[in-house]
């Protein structure tokens, strides 16, 4: 195998056909961002789409902003912005409320359709939220329904889902390993056996091409801070099928998801579009920010964007193979490329104070219980330089045990 050097990056940065869309985001100098798998930086044109919400639509216009600047149509502009990042329709997705929520609402919404059967089948290492998701609405109906978390090596899920089967709830990407799962396979065994399934998409949505309405899937949720940079705590989205939409009704019934909010009506009449997902007034700050991020996605093919993601992964893990072997350094994702999504999970012993030791040299990726390094792979702005200064700083802790000292063994409340 050759040897990888540092002229074969800037050789491979020069022919990136993605590279022009760095210049997009304010990204501190002296910076390696390896975290847009939990928040992703600030493009440049959101300080300007925010000052002028603040001072021209919200300052001179006020509340005429909501028809002038059209504020009230934000959670389903911004959802057929997503849309074609999902592989979805025009009016099958809407920005609404956090990916908790979402989840509470799309899985709800699921059961009721499918209120014969009793089963929910989910993982047990499915991002514990979603799990806590679960458990709170199992709770509030009486535990009446039987929540099965699938501990499986074998990846072979299908295998749990029978006739009793209401719900399938899962990750497209495992949030610790980076790990894929097959959506189209599972998707069509579940519809094979009745069952109805909700895909949390929060790590893969801005990373990798999905097809969710030709596949038939059936909910969907995720949030927009991540690989879609519209800021921290920006607000979630849901996806419905289409012709599932009239059919579902949804727990939260809050006004602005009445057919005809300021009629004011005393009933509650949902309406017949995936407004019906929408509970309260929307955050129209946030909802500008997720529209900048969102803008910058205009014209990108995800099919670059994967195979970007792929080969910035692959030379990372030829890196950490090439020059951090004597280390101890345990890939915990997958191998092969066509498993593993934009991110890069290894496993060791010092895994905290390793990664405190290389955020303090500027290189920031994040840490997993019990032992993860957690490096995100966010193809606009990642250069292959990157890759290769991130794993000489790695090198060089390792090599001086810089790691070993009481400034990193501290635990941060957020890792």
């Amino acid at each position: 195998m050759k040897t990888l050097k540092l002229e074969d990056l800037k050789n491979l940065d020069q022919q990136d056909p993605l590279s022009e869309y760095r210049e997009a985001f304010n990204l501190p100098k002296n910076t390696i961002y390896f975290d847009g798998n939990s928040l992703g930086p600030v493009p440049k044109t959101t300080l300007n789409n925010l000052n002028n919400t603040i001072n021209e639509e919200w300052g001179s216009d006020l509340i005429n902003s909501w028809n002038k600047a059209d504020w009230i149509n934000l959670p389903q502009t911004l959802g057929n912005k997503i849309a074609p990042l999902l592989g979805a329709k025009a009016g099958e997705v809407i920005v609404v409320d956090s990916t908790s929520i979402n989840l509470f609402k799309v899985l709800t919404s699921a059961l009721r359709l499918n209120e014969n059967r009793k089963k929910i089948l989910s993982e047990s290492t499915n991002f514990p939220s979603d799990l806590y998701i679960l458990e709170g609405l199992n709770r509030i109906s009486n535990n009446q329904y039987e929540c099965v978390l699938i501990e499986d090596d074998d990846n072979n899920i299908e295998k749990y889902i029978d006739s009793s089967t209401a719900v399938v709830m899962l990750s497209h990407i495992d949030y610790k390993t980076g790990r894929i799962s097959d959506m189209k396979k599972i998707t069509d065994y579940a519809h094979n056996k009745g069952a109805l399934v909700v895909w949390d998409l929060s790590h893969s949505v801005g990373v990798m091409p999905m097809d969710l309405h030709n596949i038939g899937v059936d909910f969907a949720v995720g949030c927009t801070y991540k690989h879609l940079n519209g800021g921290p705590g920006a607000p979630g989205f849901l996806y419905v099928r289409n012709d599932l939409i009239e059919k579902v009704t949804q727990p939260l019934s809050g006004w602005l998801g009445h057919s005809n909010p300021f009629a004011f009506d005393r009933e509650y009449k949902p309406a017949n579009n995936i407004n019906k997902f929408i509970c309260g007034t929307p955050s129209i700050l946030a909802y500008k920010a997720v529209e900048s991020g969102l803008n910058v996605f205009e014209g990108i093919s995800m099919e670059q964007v994967r195979e970007k993601s792929i080969q910035l992964s692959e030379v990372f893990i030829e890196l950490i193979n090439q020059e951090c072997d004597e280390f101890e350094f345990k890939l915990f994702s997958p191998n092969d490329s066509n498993l593993r999504g934009s991110q890069i999970s290894y496993m060791h012993e010092n895994a905290y104070p390793i990664m405190q030791s290389l955020i303090s040299r500027g290189v920031i990726g994040d840490y997993r219980e019990p032992n993860i390094l957690r490096f995100g792979i966010s193809p606009l702005y990642m250069r292959y330089e990157d890759v290769w200064n991130a794993i000489m700083h790695l090198k060089k802790i390792m090599q001086s045990n810089e790691w070993d000292s009481s400034n990193f063994m501290v635990r941060n409340y957020v890792t």
